[in-house]
C-alpha cells in the first residue's frame, strides 16, 4: 500500500521534470519500488546510474508496447549529496522520481532510509514490495536485470563507501 512507503519516502517526490508529486499517486499500482542510493561525487554511482536508467527506460517502453503486461517499477533516488545544485545536476540525469533535496534532510528520510535498509555504501538499490513496502531484495544492483524487461546494456560496478 501507497501509505506504507509514503511513510518511508515522505509525502512528496520529485518527477524527472523536476515537479513535485504526491508520493501516495506516484508509487500507487506499483509492483515494485526500488530506492537508489546514490550520489553525484561517487564514481561507481555515475557508471551505475546510466545502466539503470536504460534497463528503467527500457522496462517502460517494454510495459507500454505489452498490454497483457504486469510488472511497473518505480525507482526512487535517495542523495547522499549535500548541495543541492550537485542533487539538482545528477537528479537530472534520472529518468525516475527522487525525494526532494530538503526532505532529505529536512525530514532525515535519507538517513532513516540508510539505516532501516543498512545502507554501507553507495550505489545501492534496495527492491521493496510495491503493495507492502516489504524487502524483497537488498541486492537490487548486482540483480537489477532480473526485474527490468526489455533491452539494454547490463553492465557491472563496484561501489562506494559512504559513513
Amino acid at each position: 500500500m501507497a501509505s506504507q512507503l509514503e511513510q518511508l519516502v515522505g509525502p512528496t517526490l520529485v518527477n524527472n521534470k523536476g515537479e513535485e508529486v504526491p508520493s501516495s499517486e506516484a508509487l500507487q499500482g506499483k509492483k515494485y519500488v526500488m530506492l537508489y542510493f546514490s550520489a553525484h561525487w561517487c564514481p561507481p554511482c555515475r557508471r551505475f546510474t546510466p545502466l539503470l536508467a536504460a534497463a528503467y527506460t527500457a522496462h517502460k517502453k517494454h510495459i507500454s508496447d505489452d498490454e497483457n503486461s504486469e510488472g511497473e517499477i518505480e525507482v526512487i533516488f535517495i542523495s547522499s549529496d549535500s548541495v543541492q545544485s550537485e542533487y539538482d545536476n545528477y537528479r537530472g540525469s534520472m529518468p525516475w522520481l527522487s525525494v526532494p533535496f530538503s526532505n532529505l534532510h529536512k525530514l532525515r528520510i535519507k538517513d532513516e532510509l540508510a539505516g532501516k535498509f543498512s545502507v554501507r555504501g553507495i550505489p545501492d538499490l534496495i527492491v521493496l514490495d510495491g503493495s507492502t513496502g516489504e524487502v524483497v531484495n537488498r541486492n537490487g544492483r548486482g540483480e537489477y536485470v532480473n526485474y527490468f524487461k526489455g533491452e539494454y546494456d547490463a553492465g557491472s560496478s563496484s561501489g562506494c563507501v559512504v559513513s
